[in-house]
């Protein structure tokens, strides 16, 4: 005689079954999808195209929804460029974006208000000098970056760069490193997708550079690593930051204190940040790159303190 299941039994086969058609309908079909935020809260309305590399007919559009959600299912397999574009925002534009066929691909992205009327973030172009700072200019073979450097929060790590710019080292430099969406791999939670371009002085006087500064953290300056953050590169150890610096094209807490893109979880030395020329910063990541090493390399012609 066959034992029929009980109460019991068959409340557990309802759940799991129930549990597994949930799990079909929440998973998002094969395409592109993802969400657009600014300043942490979704945004409607966003047209968001996808360009082939170099043609202006878009492959395939749409808008986001209410909740600031996305999906482009008409995509055949291969690469393409982004763009998410809003009246009264700056607009995005992802490269190197690789589609693959029958697999969902989430992209996320960040927008900025474009209005002069809103009020700067932290890391954002302001053009103004704030109580403390002294404004850096970097001309490279694509225009000029100005520098806001933070004597006032960061001293330790501001002094340092200063001397470098007073003696000259960053002219003949170059910005030699980019990370962007189709060059660098994210390994979530603790290093997720980063974008930055990284530079240094000339490499001929590296023999004269200056030891190593101790490394001042997030938690005693205050500041944040956030887009448009001027920050120093640093090694494993925390102490080890002499002359390289990198600037921040998204938001990066991973990077402050407590962060873990580190190990050590003591994070990087923010210590300035963009006040003119953020479209520049974005025009050397756009750049052609070998692995994350910008080929050939972004001249910086010269770096001056602004008078």
């Amino acid at each position: 005689m066959k034992k029929r299941p009980g109460f019991l039994g068959v409340c557990g086969l309802l759940l799991t079954v129930c549990s597994s058609l949930a799990a079909v309908q929440q998973a998002p079909p094969a395409g592109l999808y993802g969400q657009v935020t600014s300043a942490a809260a979704p945004v409607a309305g966003v047209t968001v195209q996808a360009f082939r590399p170099g043609e202006l007919t878009q492959a395939a559009s749409t808008t986001t929804g209410p909740d600031g959600r996305y999906l482009i299912t008409k995509l055949v397999q291969g690469v393409y460029r982004i763009e998410f574009s809003l009246p009264g925002y700056e607009k995005v534009t992802r490269f190197g974006i690789v589609v693959f066929q029958d697999v969902a691909q989430r992209l996320d992205a960040v927008l900025q208000r474009a209005d002069a009327s809103s009020a700067p973030a932290a890391g954002t172009e302001s053009g103004a000098l704030r109580s403390g700072e002294v404004a850096v200019r970097l001309e490279t073979s694509f225009g000029s970056i100005v520098l806001a450097i933070d004597t006032a929060h960061a001293p330790v790590t501001a002094a340092n760069f200063l001397k470098y710019v007073d003696g000259g080292f960053y002219d003949g430099g170059r910005f030699h490193r980019a990370t962007r969406p189709d060059n660098y791999t994210p390994a979530p939670p603790n290093r997720p997708m980063m974008e930055i371009i990284q530079g240094g002085i000339n490499p001929e006087r590296r023999a004269a550079a200056f030891p190593p500064i101790p490394l001042e953290r997030t938690s005693l300056t205050g500041l944040k690593h956030v887009r448009g953050v001027v920050s120093m590169a640093r090694g494993t150890g925390a102490d080890t930051a002499t002359s390289d610096i990198f600037i921040l094209l998204d938001d990066q807490p991973s990077l402050d204190f407590g962060g873990q893109r580190f190990d050590d979880g003591q994070g990087g030395a923010a210590f300035g940040r963009v006040i003119s020329g953020m479209d520049v910063v974005r025009r050397i990541q756009q750049q052609p790159v070998q692995g994350q090493n910008l080929t050939p390399p972004v001249p910086i012609i010269s770096a001056k303190r602004e008078k």
